[in-house]
């Protein structure tokens, strides 16, 4: 091994090292920007106050780029320009990935219902959210692939109004463009960063407010985002991205070190991708194929700019013992590449989306399979769920008694009611009856 290769930490379970580990691990994922909230909740404040003219302000500041309300929107024009300028190939990969994704999505939908109950008939409507807002990044790089998986989902859904803010570039990405332009998006602004969340929520005369914020950014536009939740519903404030890849003899170490790297090399620097095997000397194996595949990476400093902790190889002392450090772990991502893998499918209840078998990377739900891409981080794959159709409606109840249902009701919502000191709920059924 070369003394200017990366060490790839294999690291046994329940050992002090392994403990340090996990501490580590969580640590990470615990991490708040106290500086970032501070100055986002100040371009939140002077939004909400002044409108465009902030948010004007903002985008010369750090976007360099000066607008005015009249050219903060990009026109159908722009758009059709940018759009005509995609590659064949890429618009090939759109066109396929969409239809991908929204039939995928389709299984998704689901009808209200009514049944009917002694006291008359009960139901639930589900009905779709009326304005979205969808975030485009436009930093190092741009993304037609999360277009895709935001906006789609929407549109299943039954989404009317979708509008998207992306900072401004000279041009619009032809990419993007045609991804907007296949799903009909028109209402398009050039605006990004924490000012632009804080229009889409507070709303300002060129842009309307939104209902619901959904996309990826970096830390200003997460925090707004979080900082946000209440004056409007987000998909997530979403993390680094991470894999887990539970593996045995049978998945080649050097397609498991392909894996981890894919998650490795966004470059937020907090990444975090790790193998989970319970044989030492495969383990071993791993690490000397990332290290190989390091060594050869055209993207090897981003690689070696992540912490020692970023990507890791550890052992457990059985399957069982891998699937809970799985459930304790709740990955974005999980891979399970193991003989058994259907069976070792079965005792996994904690991930957001779950990649079975060798010819299954992750990549492939990344872009193209029809799965969705945002997901939960950070542990959050507990309790929350990948976007989805659901994520772009609401649930209403619906009641409507009959009189004879009242009367039948009301003696037990009397004594609910008294016995909660709600006078007033008691008698707003005592004196129907």
């Amino acid at each position: 091994m070369s003394k200017r290769d990366r060490e790839i930490p294999v690291i046994r379970i329940g050992t002090a090292a392994g403990k340090r580990f996990m501490r580590k691990m969580q640590a990470a994922r615990q991490k708040r920007d106290a500086e970032v909230a501070v100055r986002v909740s100040a371009i939140l404040e002077a939004v909400r106050k002044e409108g465009d003219r902030a948010l004007l302000r903002y985008t010369e500041t750090y976007d360099k780029v000066r607008l005015s309300p009249a050219t903060i929107k990009a026109g159908a024009v722009q758009i059709d320009a940018a759009a005509a300028q995609v590659s064949r190939e890429l618009k090939g990969a759109i066109n396929s990935a969409a239809k991908r994704i929204k039939a995928y999505h389709r299984k998704q939908t689901r009808t209200g219902f009514t049944m009917q109950t002694a006291e008359g008939t009960l139901g639930q409507l589900i009905v779709p959210l009326r304005r979205v807002g969808l975030y485009i990044p436009g930093g190092v790089t741009v993304y037609p692939s999360t277009v895709l998986m935001n906006a789609i989902p929407a549109r299943v859904a039954g989404v009317e109004q979708i509008v998207a803010i992306t900072p401004p570039r000279n041009e619009l990405d032809p990419g993007i463009a045609f991804a907007l332009k296949l799903l009909n998006i028109t209402e398009v602004y050039r605006v990004g960063g924490a000012q632009g969340i804080a229009a889409l929520a507070y709303g300002t005369k060129t842009i309307p407010a939104v209902d619901k914020i959904v996309g990826p950014g970096n830390a200003y536009v997460q925090t707004a985002k979080r900082l946000l939740y209440g004056t409007i519903d987000i998909d997530s404030v979403a993390g680094p991205s991470e894999v887990v890849i539970m593996a045995d003899r049978s998945a080649r170490p050097e397609w498991v070190a392909l894996d981890l790297l894919a998650q490795a090399e966004h470059g937020s620097g907090d990444e975090f991708a790790v193998c989970v095997t319970e044989d030492a000397a495969y383990a071993q194996k791993v690490a000397n194929a990332v290290r190989r595949e390091i060594r050869l990476s055209p993207v090897k400093p981003v690689i070696e700019r992540l912490p020692a902790h970023a990507i890791v190889i550890t052992v457990t002392g059985s399957r069982d013992e891998s699937i809970a450090l799985v459930n304790d772990i709740a990955p974005e991502h999980l891979q399970i590449m193991t003989r058994a893998a259907r069976q070792d499918l079965r005792g996994i209840a904690n991930a957001a989306a779950i990649f079975i078998g060798p010819h299954t990377p992750v990549a492939l739900g990344d872009y193209f399979i029809g799965t969705n891409h945002v997901l939960p981080t950070g542990g959050a794959a507990r309790f929350a769920s990948p976007l989805g159709v659901d994520s772009f409606v609401k649930r209403i109840s619906v009641a409507e008694a009959t009189p004879a249902g009242l009367d039948r009701a009301a003696p037990y919502v009397s004594v609910f009611a008294r016995s909660e000191a709600f006078i007033h709920h008691a008698l707003s059924v005592e004196r129907r009856c």
